[in-house]
């Protein structure tokens, strides 16, 4: 593992398990999950995936070998939305607007390791029998399937290549990431409430 994977993992571990927690992980965990609340995670990976692609998307030489076309998640997550009959939540394209491309690297850290993290969730999501009859259908919690720890690696060998140099920049920013990532969770609640 690189230095600034390593450094990635270890600084953000305390955003992370924030995150994780925040993200209804106890009812994950024990199969009790109803169908509003991964109703919400979908409502809200859509709005951040959807937010860092475009972001990335005005960057193409920058994250040419990323190949983000293929590691587009908006369109999975329209679908298992559609699917539901849910409409799709307010766009907040300009969340990373600003951010440049060292920064977007830390964000990208985030959105890919959702993938990894993503697998284990969809296996737990197939064994609670409320949402069985959905995840029959479900594409955003399959992730990339068998390709997901390849896909990982080859973002790991992009982020150390690309990163190396801006090393604290794209730390911070990561940490920074999984702030808006809780933000986002919460604002899509209050807006599905309202």
């Amino acid at each position: 593992m690189s230095i600034l994977l390593e450094r990635l993992r270890h600084e953000t571990r305390p955003a992370h398990e924030q995150t994780e927690q925040l993200f209804y992980t106890e009812a994950l965990q024990n199969g009790t999950l109803s169908v509003p609340e991964y109703t919400h995670l979908l409502r809200t990976h859509f709005v951040f995936h959807q937010s860092l692609e475009s972001a990335v998307d005005r960057h193409p030489s920058f994250f040419g070998a990323y190949q983000p076309e293929r590691r587009k998640k908006t369109a999975w997550l329209v679908a298992d939305l559609t699917y539901l009959g849910e409409p799709l939540p307010a766009s907040m394209t300009d969340l990373f607007a600003d951010w440049s491309t060292a920064d977007l690297l830390g964000a990208t850290y985030v959105g890919e390791g959702s993938m990894l993290g993503g697998s284990v969730i969809g296996r737990l999501l197939r064994k609670n029998t409320t949402l069985q009859p959905i995840m029959e259908y479900a594409r955003f919690y399959g992730g990339y399937g068998a390709e997901t720890g390849n896909y990982w690696r080859d973002f790991g060998d992009f982020l150390t290549v690309n990163g190396a140099l801006h090393a604290d920049e794209v730390v911070v920013a990561a940490s920074r990431t999984f702030t808006i990532y809780q933000a986002i969770f919460d604002e899509v609640n209050k807006s599905a409430n309202q």
